[in-house]
């Protein structure tokens, strides 16, 4: 029987979609080139938390992307090429449209939702553990700035300073200028996520099908390396790569690849119980089975993968300095392509030019944080329910809408 949705795309997005689909009875077919979990969602922090909602068009991220032409320490940068040219043109727009705190409070949202997810989904194996998250910081300036967000936020937290960052943290070597400590959040092993939902999906009724290439769509069909299938609904969740394949049926979606890298270092005794997010640097350190990740940075590349050795350097160094001490053993080393809007906020629903189609990308570094909750709203799309959160900030036509005004 020819499915009545495809999902297009193995990751933590796709599978979320396939798993929430699944349980409500329809006949699904996920998607995967590669193996689930193989693009930028095992690469990924793990971290769920609705502290972290800012948008990635902000006017301080224009800011540090123009820096980012003349330094290469830069932990956003920009590097204009013929492709990302008019990305970066709306992104400079979205940057400076005032509408940071809306997008914010979007975004947001959908995290505190998505948070409570993750909770009901750890039953599933998924790796989550509630053991909050510690937002760093290493000057004053942004500490303040940092504490008129969490105030803005209303989520519960905890200002630290002084000896109280490291009584809660001792793993924090001192002389960071502040931490708000927000004990609710929590995080995931981001493979563990994925591959604990595409077996939930299938265990649901999901055909997830791996090492299926998607070469092209058109209006009635999904064409394959292994032929062609005619679903009522398509879901096209396959991360950056979700432009290419939106093209082929007419939807312009500006969506580009955000470069972002993880080490990998072997754990010591004493590294951080709590995962630690360090503000300035945008990385993130978190202990995870058998490993402490230090992740984050983000380079507006295009689909360019080959990995900078330059600003693998820099994700390590900005550890080592809240930590004190670079002496962990290297497992892993990895970059990958993040799917970014321009104006930072997801791509969630239907294009009014084609409401066979379901969009579900663009989540930039919020991917596994935002998964449990993009996956139900696609649901309750493709089952013509009322979404169980306003869509209008996330809809694909509102650069269509944009680009005319």
């Amino acid at each position: 029987m020819e499915p009545e949705v495809v999902v297009v795309g193995g990751g933590a997005i796709g599978v979320s979609a396939a798993y929430e689909l699944a349980r409500r009875g329809a006949r699904v077919t996920l998607l995967e080139r590669d193996g689930l979990g193989s693009g930028c969602s095992a690469g990924n922090a793990g971290l769920v938390c609705p502290s972290h909602s800012a948008p990635l068009a902000t006017p301080a991220a224009l800011r540090e992307g123009i820096r980012s032409l003349v330094r290469s320490d830069s932990a956003f940068s920009i590097r204009p090429r013929r492709e990302t040219l008019d990305w970066l043109a709306r992104f400079a727009t979205a940057c400076r449209s005032g509408n940071v705190q809306r997008a914010t409070n979007a975004i947001r949202s959908l995290s505190i939702a998505s948070l409570d997810l993750h909770a009901e989904l750890a039953e599933l194996g998924t790796g989550f553990e509630r053991r909050g998250t510690l937002s760093v910081y290493e000057t004053g300036t942004r500490f303040a700035e940092g504490r008129k967000e969490a105030a803005r936020s209303r989520l519960r937290c905890q200002v630290l300073q002084g000896a109280e960052v490291v009584e809660l943290e001792p793993a924090l070597a001192g002389g960071v200028a502040g931490a708000i400590f927000f004990p609710d959040e929590a995080h995931v092993d981001p493979l563990r996520y994925v591959e604990a939902i595409g077996e939930a999906a299938a265990a649901a009724g999901a055909d997830v099908q791996t090492g299926v290439e998607v070469r092209s769509l058109t209006t009635s069909t999904v064409e394959t390396g292994r032929g062609s299938l005619r679903p009522k609904t398509v879901v096209l969740a396959a991360g950056v790569w979700t432009a290419l394949l939106a093209r082929s049926v007419g939807v312009n979606l500006p969506i580009t690849g955000g470069r972002g890298y993880h080490v990998d270092l072997a754990p010591l005794p004493g590294d951080p119980r709590v995962p630690i997010l360090i503000q300035e640097a945008r990385s993130a350190v978190t202990p995870l089975p058998g490993r402490l990740r230090v992740a984050g940075l983000l380079d507006i590349v295009g689909r360019d993968l080959r990995l900078n050795a330059a600003r693998v350097d820099a994700v390590r160094r900005a550890a080592a300095r809240v930590l004190g001490h670079d002496g962990h053993e290297l497992i892993d080393v990895w970059a990958g392509l993040r799917p970014c809007a321009p104006d930072g906020l997801p791509v969630i629903g239907r294009p009014a030019a084609l409401p066979s189609l379901v969009l579900a990308t663009g989540h930039a570094m919020k991917g596994i944080s935002l998964a449990p909750v993009t996956g139900r709203l696609v649901a309750e799309l493709v089952g013509g329910e009322t979404p169980s959160h306003e869509l209008a900030p996330f809809s694909p036509d509102r650069f269509r809408r944009a680009r005319a005004a």
